[in-house]
């Protein structure tokens, strides 16, 4: 079957095809940047939204002047704003409101109030659109929140659920003498009482491991306890809660701790004494008030905040749910982390999925999207878990990190989780709560997958057994879980597209990496900000689970020479350099998908990053470009490479073979680079004809253009990888290709194409009929290589073909003798800031 994909987006900057305008107007339809680091824009405005009711963003007054002030929100299908007919906020600190009911559809308007003292100054008025076709998503007010929270204690660790039904169901529970066993074993442990801050990053690093072992101990302990009543378990635990007391409760450790006490608070509230209850509670409710100073009115109208978003926000939530009713601080942070919650989750991506940090860092985030989303449903009666993020979770690590196959490679850490053998707590949270059968058929998959990385990978997670994953909430919810019983999904497309994020993965057989061909590609709108990389228009191809050609470089740090120079920078991905200079860091260095099609054999994207090749202006990464010494300049690969136009179009002809066909323009005459990476030695011929045997696979690949090119290859990287914390075994040389023009030029036109194999077998040999004209087998490529010619690619395999010109993209196939077609049409650029 031949799927077209086309979705209208609410749009602030809307993008139409570049080929058919004229040279000098890319620049100047398209924004500096899609997402704005600080909230500027207010939200909705002018769109139409795609949830019911939506939720209002604006911009921090605290941020842009220092002030701290109040805010009251109008909102109205009337643009007058009549008493009888407004929706009216109480004042509040936070810059964002959920309206909590549906709303009619039609028009509406709104505005909010800036309120210093006695002065009150209105921004706005705004308008959206609700179609009736809106995804509905009601939520209950932060009040009826609130009153769904029971007084009693315990409620967190049971997960609301009744402790004696719990007590009663566990013994049955084919968990419960491996959760006895842990605690009984942690019992045994010794307490680590030194200190959890290091001197040096080595140091840092493996107190933190210690610490986390410690915590884990704490938990072994506390749920083997609920369950057995075990009193010398009791006492470890004391013991134990008096030394995180005195842990750091701020940032990623410090959020962990407040959940280890709010929790031990929660459970052992009736084995307490009201003096050992006062000092959790002085503890819990002294991070309380730091984080209601610091965050609200501020904090929400950034869009990455990692550490934050990745623990701090649940971390808080929790201490706050288990000490609410208890404690005024934490009636404050429960509304305050309930109501962002809300407004602003995803907040990485849209709710049609995915997540543009990309796999290798998406685990990090699981308290807030697992841990946090589950206490909302379970204790406050609140399903997040109908977002439709939530169900489109599993077609995401499906499609970008296949069981046994390499993950698609975009983001910080994908060097270090080598199979796409990951994510188990969030398929069973999310298989469960939403009887999402995709969900838990891949987390059948991935129990009995015994598959580990190969040895120079030394950082991938071992194999988990069913016990190993979340087995406090299988017990708690006498979940029996059953991979035998769990049906592999039929007919499933072997493509998939998650715009919103600009990522594109297409398969040969998505379901089983032995015998599937991966082929990933990444132009994102959200551009180089936190853990994204500067990669926009790269790709990754993998094949049996092994890299070919693949983003390269190591995760020293979030910013030190080796993770800015040759790992985040664009010269560490299968992607372009002009004059030597990559993409710029931050939201400004952005791309989008413009258009997709899957068919039957045929695939194809194409993406746009004519607006990445910029300075860097992103103060962050100016600091820590300056930080280590690197001058944010040409000749260390930043800076503005005028460019207007940078459309790469990616062909995918199953099973083997990627053509990649790009249209360059730019201001100036300029050098242009392609590139291509492998982690084995690739072979050159004389004629740029590159052969690699790489584990399993063979590829060949050559690179041609409207210019004369010529190939270097080198296995060093232009920082060297020092491995200054201590998390490799080795760190060890890849490769790096650059196909370089031997003359500058304005107009550029690249080609190359891929052919992959087994290894020890041959690929059909490309035969050049003319200029731009190639024959392999049964497939024929024709590609306008002259730059002062109009851009067109014309891929024909058999009675396929798909023709890539002027202002459409076709693909024709056969499909059981009946002749198919479908056109991509543009997919515009647009804002993703809901």
């Amino acid at each position: 079957m031949t799927r077209c994909i086309y979705k209208t987006f609410a749009c602030v900057f809307i993008a139409t095809s570049l080929f058919a305008q004229k040279p000098d107007s890319p620049v100047k339809t398209l924004p500096n940047a899609v997402i704005e680091e600080w909230r500027i824009t207010a939200q909705p405005n002018h769109v139409t939204v795609k949830t019911n009711p939506p939720s209002l963003l604006w911009a921090s007054e605290k941020k842009n002047s220092g002030r701290n002030v109040r805010y009251k929100i109008y909102l109205s299908q009337d643009v007058a704003f009549p008493k009888n007919n407004t929706i009216e906020s109480k004042p509040q600190q936070y810059c964002f409101f959920n309206p909590h009911q549906k709303m009619a559809a039609g028009k509406w308007y709104w505005k909010y109030e800036i309120i210093t003292g006695s002065k009150t100054e209105t921004k706005g008025i705004y308008s959206f659109f609700i179609d009736p076709l809106s995804n509905n998503f009601e939520t209950p007010s932060f009040e009826q929140f609130l009153s769904n929270i029971t007084r009693q204690h315990p409620r967190v660790m049971n997960q609301g659920r009744n402790i004696e039904q719990i007590r009663k169901d566990a013994p049955s529970h084919p968990l419960y003498k491996s959760i006895i066993a842990s605690g009984e074993k942690a019992l045994k442990m010794p307490i680590f009482t030194g200190s959890v801050i290091g001197k040096t990053p080595a140091e840092e690093r493996a107190l933190n491991i210690k610490a986390g072992k410690e915590l884990d101990i704490y938990q072994n302990l506390l749920e083997a306890y609920v369950l057995s009543g075990n009193k010398e378990m009791l006492e470890k635990i004391k013991e134990r809660m008096n030394i995180l007391l005195t842990w750091p409760t701020n940032d990623l450790l410090g959020a962990k701790v407040m959940i280890a006490l709010a929790k031990g608070y929660d459970i052992l509230y009736t084995n307490l004494s009201g003096k050992e209850k006062d000092n959790l509670l002085n503890v819990i409710a002294k991070q309380l008030k730091h984080g209601l100073n610091d965050w609200p009115g501020l904090i929400e109208a950034r869009h990455v905040e990692n550490h934050f978003w990745q623990m701090e926000l649940a971390g808080n939530f929790i201490a706050a749910l288990a000490t609410a009713h208890d404690l005024p601080e934490s009636r404050a942070m429960l509304e305050y982390t309930y109501e962002l919650f809300l407004a602003r989750f995803p907040n990485l991506a849209t709710q049609e999925g995915g997540w543009s940090e990309g796999i290798g860092y998406f685990g990090v985030n699981k308290l807030a999207m697992v841990d946090m989303a589950l206490l909302m449903k379970k204790i406050g009666n609140v399903n997040v878990f109908n977002m439709p993020w939530y169900k489109n979770l599993a077609d995401y690590f499906l499609y970008f990190a296949p069981v046994d196959g390499r993950i698609s490679g975009f983001g910080d850490m994908h060097d270090r989780v080598y199979y796409g053998n990951v994510g188990h707590e969030m398929m069973l949270t999310v298989g469960e709560e939403n009887h999402d059968d995709k969900a838990l058929y891949r987390l059948s998959a991935l129990l009995q997958s015994k598959k580990q990385g190969p040895e120079r990978e030394e950082e991938q997670p071992p194999s988990k057994s069913l016990q190993k994953v979340e087995p406090w909430y299988q017990i708690v919810n006498n979940i029996r879980f059953d991979a035998n019983q769990v049906a592999t999904p039929k007919n499933i497309p072997q493509a998939r597209l998650f715009e919103g994020v600009g990522e594109t993965a297409m398969h040969t057989n998505v379901l089983n990496s032995a015998d599937n061909t991966a082929v990933y590609f990444r132009s994102s709108p959200f551009g180089a900000k936190g853990h994204m990389h500067a990669n926009q228009n790269s790709f990754n191809i993998s094949r049996k689970g092994e890299p070919v050609f693949y983003a390269t470089g190591y995760y020293t740090s979030f910013a030190d020479p080796h993770a800015l120079s040759s790992y985040r920078h664009t010269r560490a991905h299968n992607g372009i350099l002009i004059n030597g200079m990559g993409q710029a860091f931050g939201h400004q260095g952005y791309g989008w998908i413009k258009r997709f099609i899957n068919g039957e054999n045929i695939s194809y994207v194409c993406g746009d990053a004519t607006m990445a090749y910029k300075p860097v202006v992103d103060k962050q990464f100016i600091d820590l470009l300056l930080q280590n010494n690197i001058k944010p300049t040409p000749e260390n690969g930043y800076g503005d490479a005028k460019l207007k136009l940078f459309e790469r179009h990616l062909v995918f002809l199953r099973p083997g073979t990627i053509i990649i066909y790009d249209i360059l323009e730019s201001e100036q005459p300029s050098e242009w680079t392609f590139l291509l990476h492998t982690m084995d030695k690739p072979e050159l011929n004389n004629q740029n004809l590159l052969t690699l045997t790489s584990g399993s696979n063979y590829a060949e690949a050559f690179v041609t253009g409207s210019g004369k090119l010529n190939a270097t290859l080198t296995d060093q990287f232009f920082s060297p990888a020092i491995d200054f914390k201590k998390k490799y075994k080795s760190v060890k040389n890849q490769y790096h290709l650059s196909y370089n023009t031997e003359t500058k030029s304005k107009n550029m036109r690249f080609m190359a194409v891929i052919q992959l194999n087994d290894a020890g077998k041959p690929v059909q040999q490309a035969v050049k009929i003319s200029d731009g004209v190639y024959q392999i087998g049964d497939i024929k490529i024709e590609a306008q290589l002259d730059a002062a010619k109009p851009p067109m690619l014309l891929v024909k395999n058999g009675r396929e073909m798909l023709n890539i010109k002027a202002n459409n993209t076709i693909l024709e196939e056969t499909v059981n003798g009946k002749k198919r077609v479908a056109s991509a049409v543009n997919i515009p650029l647009a804002t993703v800031l809901q």
